[in-house]
């Protein structure tokens, strides 16, 4: 499975089945080696335009007026194709798109595979504040003239996927998505598998904070959160702990954050030029801002829960 198409449709307006646009670039051993974008005219019902759709995109009634429809279009995207994987970043949507505009003309979804280079760059890079395409591409040193043009954000989408296939070592697209335990995505007689990461099992809910806690230990009524890996401890345990304690764990930092917790750092995932993860990288945004977030190691921590547990 050397060989994938990346894939990107902008919409008329805010339902999935109003395609206006649509960009394809087909990869074949990490090379680009074909590109094809076309307008297209939105399924009867569907083919309103938003005045939000069309600030984003540049794309009005008048542009499509004259373009192929969609059963055309879909015609053109499975020729194209030839029964090669799709990729797209935030594949649910480009997916829900293409499924949406056959329901829309009473067509049956093909049957299909696909991956989404959104749900592989959390797995491959830390580091970032937000895995969008533009900030992605631009820490990956991708370039992409115009994020919102449907031949431009497919064409990153598929140097984001040859980034990954290469920092894996691999031309493989199914070897990639076996490394970071992801399911490809599919969908067959139109029932849809989305492509999901299943490394693990879920997560366990946080544990909620205990009221009856000291309220003179240095957690207590504390939102904390953890990055990276705590030596000797897993998360789970630190945050049942302190949760005890009368803390309240958050997963991700947000202004509401009072103390990141920093565990160990693993460079081989971070992304190019980063230094840190992500959710520190947050931190350091809101304590520039002037939010009272205070930032410590996996030691202090480690000090503070012991003093605090007496």
């Amino acid at each position: 499975m050397t060989g994938w198409v990346a894939i990107d449709f902008e919409t008329a307006n805010s339902l999935r089945g109003s395609p206006c646009s649509v960009g394809l670039v087909k990869v074949k051993e990490r090379q680009i080696v074909e590109e094809w974008s076309s307008f297209i005219k939105p399924p009867a019902g569907h083919d309103h335009f938003d005045a939000c759709n069309v600030r984003i995109h540049g794309i009005t009634a008048d542009r499509v007026r004259d373009a192929p429809g969609w059963p055309e279009t879909l015609e053109r995207i499975v020729e194209f194709a030839g029964g090669a994987p799709l990729v797209a970043h935030n594949a649910a949507f480009d997916i829900g798109v293409l499924a949406d505009a056959c329901r829309a003309v009473g067509l049956p979804v093909p049957d299909l595979r696909f991956a989404c280079t959104l749900v592989v760059a959390r797995r491959a890079w830390d580091g970032l504040l937000s895995y969008k395409l533009p900030v992605l591409a631009g820490a990956l040193g991708i370039d992409l003239p115009r994020h919102h043009d449907a031949a431009a954000d497919a064409r990153a989408a598929a140097e984001v996927m040859i980034a990954a296939l290469r920092r894996q070592g691999t031309a493989r697209l199914g070897d990639l998505l076996a490394a970071h335990g992801i399911r490809m995505g599919s969908y067959r007689g139109g029932v849809r598998r989305g492509c999901v990461h299943r490394g693990g099992a879920p997560p366990e809910p946080s544990p909620a904070a205990d009221p009856g806690a000291d309220p003179d230990n240095p957690f207590y009524g504390a939102t904390v959160c953890f990055t990276g890996k705590l030596p000797g401890m897993t998360r789970a345990e630190a945050a049942r702990r302190i949760a005890a304690l009368g803390a309240h764990i958050a997963d991700d930092v947000t202004r509401f954050v009072d103390l990141l917790v920093l565990g160990g750092v693993e460079p081989h995932r971070l992304a190019p030029g980063a230094t840190t993860t992500g959710k520190h990288a947050k931190a350091q945004r809101l304590r520039d801002r002037g939010h009272g977030i205070t930032v410590i190691d996996h030691e202090e921590f480690f000090e503070l829960l012991a003093a605090a547990q007496g």
